[in-house]
């Protein structure tokens, strides 16, 4: 079966533009021109990728995209843009979409990086496990449900990729730039504190206060989530 791909845009001579291509490639268009034709497709075509103009009708400030990652849907998002503005791709990614491709692209690129990021969702799809337990924190990747003591936290979709991200990293330390390129996708350090500002919201859901701390900041290396081995060490050294 086809791949899917809702290539939503204003301009249905771009939706026409892109069409053949993709269809040549194997893939399956459909067609959408407002925020709320997407939203709606979501739910009755399930489709396999989401490809959307960044002038999109009802997507103000890629407030769609918020919104679906927001609902923890696991679904690869690539906003076109008009020209390359670094400020736009910025916040198109920071928004929770996984790519950026600028007007000047040409066909090939389009259907490589598009064949990319299907390939790295269908490995991440596949690498899903069981649940993620570091102490009282409990992480469900198939549900993207995280509680800590019994109490369900809820996350944005960039706070929980990155939670999920550290997890998978427990007892490692991550450096910033490995995170910006790992869960924003960044291939280039773009000089933000991005990273920290979203540690912190971490900090406040899962650490703030309880006992042990789960988040640990390793000074001028980057940041850990604390291992159950850790945590066991730990909890044997407080024995009398």
């Amino acid at each position: 079966m086809n791949k899917s791909i809702v290539v939503a845009a204003n301009d249905i001579q771009r939706v026409e533009l892109l069409t053949p291509t993709l269809e040549s490639a194997g893939y399956s268009i459909i067609p959408a021109h407002h925020a709320t034709d997407v939203l709606s497709l979501m739910q009755t075509e399930n489709p396999d990728m989401l490809l959307i103009d960044s002038d999109l009708s009802g997507m103000e400030g890629f407030d769609l995209i918020r919104r679906i990652t927001s609902k923890k849907e696991m679904i690869p998002i690539i906003v076109m843009g008009r020209n390359l503005e670094p400020e736009l791709a910025i916040t198109a990614l920071e928004s929770g979409a996984h790519d950026y491709i600028p007007d000047d692209r040409n066909e090939r690129e389009i259907l490589a990086r598009i064949s990319n990021l299907s390939r790295l969702f269908q490995i991440k799809m596949q690498d899903l496990q069981a649940n993620i337990i570091v102490g009282d924190l409990v992480i469900d990747p198939v549900s993207r449900v995280v509680m800590r003591d019994g109490t369900v936290l809820e996350f944005t979709g960039r706070e929980y990729d990155l939670l999920l991200y550290l997890a998978k990293h427990s007892g490692k330390v991550c450096t910033r730039e490995d995170i910006l390129r790992q869960v924003w996708d960044y291939d280039f350090h773009t000089g933000t504190n991005v990273v920290d500002v979203y540690i912190l919201h971490l900090r406040e859901k899962i650490d703030k206060g309880r006992r042990p701390k789960l988040l640990r900041t390793i000074r001028g290396a980057g940041y850990k989530l604390i291992s159950q081995q850790e945590l066991d060490t730990s909890q044997k050294d407080r024995l009398p």
